[in-house]
């Protein structure tokens, strides 16, 4: 008879039992843990003889900037007498009204080769809530001690805010500073559905911009959406038919009655509908879009010219489309200066108004300057809820 060792110890007990031949003379059995006394038990029970692992990133206290995606980065458990595969499990709690937290993922990750291993947590997460992790050594049923505790917060939405010549909305919370018009759902933690070719969500500026810019998130459209040159955010003086408005400016990414469909245009009047002159269109390009990635959708207008801006995952993402164009010395000065999530429905009817279906968020207006990073990214995962 011959015996193989044990790969790990507790209090001097043998958590993996002998291997002994029984049949055949030289032929050993595979190794299996085995259950110590309680008196042989490790810290917090644990039944095998390995260090706890040490807790990285996020820090303990720390705040996270995204509710999305977040990395959960520890120490790799390492030792001489560790010769067999190290799987973490990983354990992240919601505190709230239960005193020990609620459970939300309790997944098992085979350690990492080097210093430490990085798991990415899939939840997304309630805004300006706290969390806790921890993670400790499992291999073959039996598990090490737990890491300390470590807690972290998700981040607060910024408040929403009409105020002179800015704008920020996050639509991310389930309201609007802005009057909703038509259809539309409020997706928690994601932004607000436009649910129909009617529904719209409108500003009103009170200091007109001469020279601004307007940008948004969105996520949901493509070149499949009803419609025909669908709008995805606009501008006008007052109210009234927008198609024919002075102050009318417009970015569209036509729809599929259009005869190419996904094409992106936009157009600014300045001053006068009723004058060639002052009417501009950005040249009208066909964009591979999805319905499943978020775009960031920016318009810059100064006197003499006009930005329209598409890019895949937000302001530093993949440039998508962009077009500038000439305009008039005439100075672009609606007033009053509404501003549209989407477009009222003009002469044309429904079919040219909003572009049904479309996501936004974390929408901007601003005298010319780079757009904020927001707490609340961003560039996100594909939404849920639509």
């Amino acid at each position: 008879m011959r015996t193989r060792p044990a790969i790990a110890l507790v209090s001097g007990t043998l958590i993996l039992a002998v291997a002994v031949a029984c049949s055949q003379p030289g032929t050993p059995s595979t190794p299996s843990p085995t259950a110590p006394a309680s008196d042989d038990l490790g810290p917090g029970g644990s039944t095998l003889k390995v260090p706890a692992p040490t807790l990285q990133s996020p820090a303990n206290n720390a705040q996270v900037t995204t509710t999305t995606n977040i990395s959960l980065v520890t120490g790799n458990v390492a030792g001489t007498n560790i010769a067999f595969p190290i799987t973490l499990e990983y354990e992240v709690r919601l505190l709230g009204s239960n005193p020990a937290g609620t459970l939300i993922a309790n997944p098992k990750v085979p350690q990492s080769a080097g210093s430490s291993t990085t798991w990415v947590l899939p939840n997304q997460l309630d805004t300006s809530a706290l969390y806790t992790w921890r993670v400790r050594a499992t291999y073959s049923g039996a598990f090490g001690p737990w890491s300390s505790t470590f807690t972290f917060k998700a981040p607060d939405i910024p408040p929403s805010y009409i105020r002179g010549n800015e704008i920020f909305d996050s639509l991310t919370d389930g309201k609007t500073v802005g009057t909703i018009n038509g259809p539309v759902q409020f997706i928690p933690g994601v932004g607000v559905k436009m649910l129909g070719q009617t529904s719209n969500i409108q500003y009103v500026l009170p200091t007109t911009l001469t020279e601004g810019t307007l940008s948004m998130m969105v996520t949901g459209v493509d070149e499949s959406n009803p419609g025909d040159k669908s709008k995805i955010m606009s501008m006008m003086e007052g109210g009234g038919d927008i198609t024919g408005n002075d102050y009318r400016m417009t970015a569209e990414l036509r729809g599929r009655s259009y005869v190419t469909p996904g094409a992106v245009q936009a157009r600014i009047i300045t001053g006068d509908a009723g004058d060639e002159e002052h009417i501009h269109d950005t040249p009208r390009i066909v964009v591979d879009f999805n319905d499943e990635d978020w775009f960031l959708w920016r318009a810059t207008w100064r006197n003499g010219s006009f930005t329209l801006e598409v890019r895949r995952g937000g302001p530093n993402g993949q440039v998508m489309y962009s077009a500038t164009v000439g305009t008039s010395t005439r100075a672009y000065r609606p007033i009053p200066h509404v501003i549209f999530i989407g477009a009222p429905v003009g002469r044309a009817g429904p079919i040219d108004a909003t572009a049904a279906g479309m996501i936004a968020k974390n929408l901007w207006v601003s005298p010319l300057q780079t757009r904020p990073t927001f707490p609340f990214p961003d560039m996100l995962a594909s939404p849920s809820g639509r």
